[in-house]
């Protein structure tokens, strides 16, 4: 691919462009903006509202969260958010946005009703959900800050987190997409984040580990002991220095192992302003093309 369609990274097929606002820049600082997690305070206001949202309770290999509420729908991080893997096109690439359409509609779920996602507590898969409902074109979604176990802590003791009553509605240029060709052609057109743990990016050190001029920036440097996310003050003393409050308009792209922990790092920093790409295939996608043996 050329250098500048390496720059763009794609929408997903089947959008009509003329439904779509200019794209914008990934990478580039866009005004502060509200994120996409939801207390569980704010979530039970919601719930007791005239128009509550529909919940996606979001398991992955048969490991489904309780449901939280009747209106809760069990949902399966890998066939209902990715497409079938393997070999260079990693473990869970991004599925067909038909797909996902038809199962929504089958469920229910038009356009524009409000969808909270949870999971089991580590947030990274409901943040694959959040990425892969949003960049579809579903509007709006919501990541239920914590997850369950949140969300049954509030239950019992209150939460006091501060309860946003808005669901969040990020601009759908958001949500981009690059793949492994878009990088190959040239790593240095992008800021490039590896949201793995520490250990898997930086490997044995003697075969590669991570993508080429990848800095480290773990999913889970965003959260508390909790696996709540970290408050803003705190999101965007790390953001400044991983640059990415940077005027550079270089692109930024997160990556992970398959693209789950990586939605969980664009979701972290979405209300700082920055705008991510998701490299969905990932280190299992980019080691099986280039580091096969």
């Amino acid at each position: 691919m050329s250098p500048s369609s390496s720059a763009s990274p794609s929408l997903p097929p089947g959008r009509p462009k003329e439904e779509n606002p200019p794209r914008e820049e990934s990478g580039a600082t866009q005004p502060p903006a509200r994120g996409p997690f939801l207390s569980p305070a704010a979530l039970a206001a919601r719930l007791a509202s005239a128009n509550p949202p529909t919940l996606l309770a979001v398991g992955n290999d048969g490991v489904l969260p309780p449901a939280i509420h009747p209106a809760s729908h069990a949902t399966e991080l890998s066939s209902h958010y990715a497409s079938a893997g393997g070999a260079d096109r990693g473990r869970l690439p991004l599925p067909d946005p038909a797909d996902v359409r038809a199962w929504l509609a089958r469920l229910g779920i038009a356009d524009g009703i409000d969808l909270v996602v949870y999971d089991n507590g580590g947030g990274s898969q409901a943040a694959r959900a959040w990425w892969v409902l949003s960049w579809i074109g579903h509007y709006p979604v919501a990541i239920l800050d914590g997850g369950e176990p949140a969300w049954r802590a509030f239950r019992q003791h209150g939460d006091s987190a501060q309860a946003t009553d808005d669901l969040t509605d990020l601009p759908r240029a958001a949500f981009l997409a690059v793949d492994t060709d878009d990088i190959a052609d040239d790593p240095a057109r992008y800021r490039l984040f590896d949201a793995r743990a520490t250990a898997a990016y930086a490997g044995n050190g003697i075969t590669p580990s991570h993508l080429p001029g990848a800095v480290s920036s773990p999913a889970a440097a965003w959260q508390d002991s909790d696996g709540r996310l970290l408050p803003r003050a705190q999101r965007e003393a790390k953001a400044r220095a991983l640059g990415l409050l940077d005027a550079s308009g270089a692109p930024v792209v997160a990556y992970c192992g398959s693209g789950v922990a990586a939605a969980y790092w664009i979701a972290a920093v979405a209300d700082l302003g920055v705008r991510a790409s998701l490299y969905a295939g990932s280190w299992s996608a980019w080691s099986a093309r280039f580091h096969s043996t």
